[in-house]
């Protein structure tokens, strides 16, 4: 069982088994300033940091999945084409949490459009400057099967216009006939939409704009160039998001808010994998502690951890308004020959009343040894070529898209 915390970030830890445990945060208007912080947990707690994520046994973006819709939230304030949020379900697989659902307008709409008639399973589609981040840190160490990853501010998936597809052969024929060209040498699951705006740089310019928001006393330059004064605030940068987040009412208001996920984003078949679920309380009412986890029926996943069939487990102690509660626990996967991709929504309940829902994700992979990330399969992520950059205010960035090479050996 964890200790109770006393640092001014948490609350306090509540009570019970390391399949569920519940940690309340203070509301998010009160964290500014204190992304220095450690907090004072045990090693099951999760770390509050971009950089505590560089050395943990962690293979998944999903745990910075928080920042990363806040910044993805800003660019859209900024330019309300040039990112855009599309709701996965149905047809539209996402193969792991850590997959940020938000492309260039015209780029989502075509890819909505290709999964009307099939399936479309996406592993990776935009990425901000804090996975990017992780990603390049863990590609240096020879960590999570990543064989390629480009400098933060440089990788064609901060472009807004790329994405990777787990069935990408069944589906070639038909993403050309949407726009989606498959023409990178080597890197087989990857698709660019070149006739939608290019917009790197602007990752980096949303995250100087909500640093700087956030922390009016320690500015930075909101120039959209990813130098030594951007990164080491990246690295403070709480995981979760800043207490203030997009400048406009960007991310669709939701009751329960994924902020951040730490699992896998694969694990091997007929296996169990620990989660970790940071959840925001979004509404103006406390959610009581009776308030329990719920898979669906039939769901592929259940542990005999859980409650029951269905319900997962319960948060043991009330989030507040406002706040976030952290609660952990077991799945188990099923036996599959194949690469399975299991999406499900899950929902937060009182008895009858529905507090909100959140969306899980996990591939299953046969015989799977080592730890992946959702983003080893990307063999290419580099510089990406043809149609035009996006306008803004973004400064060096815009001239940082123009003249990738050069900067890229400069910031390494």
């Amino acid at each position: 069982m964890a200790a109770i915390v006393s640092t001014p970030r948490f609350l306090g830890l509540a009570r019970g088994s390391a399949a569920s445990r519940l940690l309340l945060f203070v509301p998010t208007a009160l964290l500014a300033g204190c992304v220095d912080s450690e907090p004072a947990t045990s090693q099951s707690a999760a770390a509050s940091t971009v950089a505590d994520y560089t050395t943990s046994s962690g293979c998944s973006t999903s745990v910075v999945i928080g920042l990363s819709r806040q910044i993805a939230d800003e660019i859209g304030c900024e330019h309300p084409t040039g990112l855009t949020a599309f709701a996965p379900g149905g047809n539209l697989v996402v193969t792991s949490s850590s997959v940020l659902p938000y492309l260039e307008a015209d780029a989502k709409s075509d890819l909505v459009a290709e999964a009307v008639s099939h399936s479309v399973q996406v592993n990776s589609a935009f990425r901000t400057i804090a996975q990017q981040y992780l990603l390049y840190r863990w590609y240096l160490n020879g960590r999570c099967g990543i064989t390629a990853a480009a400098t933060v501010g440089n990788s064609n998936h901060e472009s807004g216009r790329a994405i990777d597809l787990a069935n990408w052969s069944s589906v070639v024929t038909s993403m050309s006939s949407h726009g989606w060209k498959h023409d990178v040498p080597g890197d087989s699951v990857h698709f660019d939409h070149t006739s939608s705006s290019d917009i790197r740089g602007e990752d980096v310019l949303a995250f100087q704009k909500l640093w700087n928001r956030n922390h009016p006393t320690d500015k930075i330059s909101e120039d959209g160039d990813y130098g030594p004064q951007t990164e080491a605030r990246l690295k403070q940068s709480p995981a979760t998001g800043f207490a203030l987040g997009a400048s406009c009412v960007q991310h669709a208001a939701v009751s329960a808010d994924l902020v951040s996920v730490d699992g896998p984003d694969q694990a091997a078949e007929q296996t169990q994998a620990h989660f970790t679920f940071t959840i925001q309380n979004n509404t103006d009412a406390e959610w009581p502690a009776s308030a329990v986890l719920v898979a669906p029926a039939g769901t592929q996943l259940h542990d005999a951890s859980w409650i029951d069939g269905t319900q997962i487990a319960a948060l043991g102690q009330p989030v507040p308004a406002g706040g976030m509660g952290e609660i952990a626990f077991d799945v188990t996967t099923p036996a599959t020959q194949a690469e399975l991709p299991i999406f499900e929504q899950l929902v937060l309940s009182d008895g009858s009343t529905a507090l909100g829902q959140v969306n899980f994700a996990l591939t299953v992979v046969p015989a799977m040894q080592a730890p992946q990330s959702g983003d080893s399969g990307d063999q290419y992520d580099q510089e990406i070529t043809g149609g035009c950059s996006a306008g803004g205010s973004s400064g060096l960035g815009g001239l940082a898209i123009a003249l990738g090479l050069v900067l890229r050996r400069r910031r390494r």
